[in-house]
Formats: structure tokens, sequence, C-alpha cells
């Protein structure tokens, strides 16, 4: 089996954007050093929050190539929006609640990012 980032369950914070407060999924990778989280999942009843999120966050980042919010949540409703980039935030806008798969690298390795390596063995 190949690398596997954590994935956690955690509370979004003092971000400013619509997601804040609610609990999303996100994965914590090694290739960028665990420097961010990267959005992966969320339930039905944040799906409004999280598309207001991503127009305003590739908006802001000059990355949106939707002419109005009103074209973006069209595409976004019928599954045809596809993200310019991934959606990440720093770790100190993320309270981790639940941590829903530990890190587990290609040699067998896994971490729960606690410092210390388990063997799956």
């Amino acid at each position: 089996m190949g690398y596997q980032p954590k994935i956690i369950r955690g509370k979004v914070k003092d971000t400013g954007y619509p997601i804040d407060g609610r609990e999303l999924l996100f994965s914590l990778w090694d290739y960028d050093n665990y420097e961010s989280y990267h959005l992966a999942g969320w339930n039905n009843e944040d799906d409004e929050a999280v598309m207001l999120t991503m127009h305003q966050s590739e908006e802001e980042a000059g990355l949106c190539l939707y002419d109005s919010s009103e074209s973006f949540a069209k595409a976004w409703k019928a599954g045809e929006y596809e993200p310019e980039c991934t959606f990440c935030l720093a770790p100190d806008k993320v309270e981790v609640l639940e941590v829903i798969q530990g890190e587990k690298r290609s040699n067998g390795e896994s971490t729960n990012m606690d410092g210390k390596e388990h063997s799956n063995g």
C-alpha cells in the first residue's frame, strides 16, 4: 500500500469564511511538511457554506473562472465545478476533534503525528 495522509474531523475557526464553526474533514500531508490542512470532505448540511467559501477564496486569489456568484453556484449544484487549487487552512485555524486515520507511509509505518511511529505489521 502507498502513502496515505492523516485524516481528521476538525472544527474551522477564525478564518472569516462561511465555514467558520463547521466540522469538516481535512487531510494532512508530508509533501508540504504538514504545514496546512487540506479540505477533504464535508456533510451535506455544510455544502452551502463550503460552496460560498470556495467561491470567496477563489475570487480573493484571482483564480475564479466564473463571471458571477450565480454562475459559480449553478456549476457547483450541477456537479460541474472543479476547483482551481486545493483549499488549505493553517493548523491554527482547525481544531482537531477526531483523528479518523493516522498517516500511513509506504514503508509500512504509521503515525498519528504524535511523534511516535507505529508498525502496521
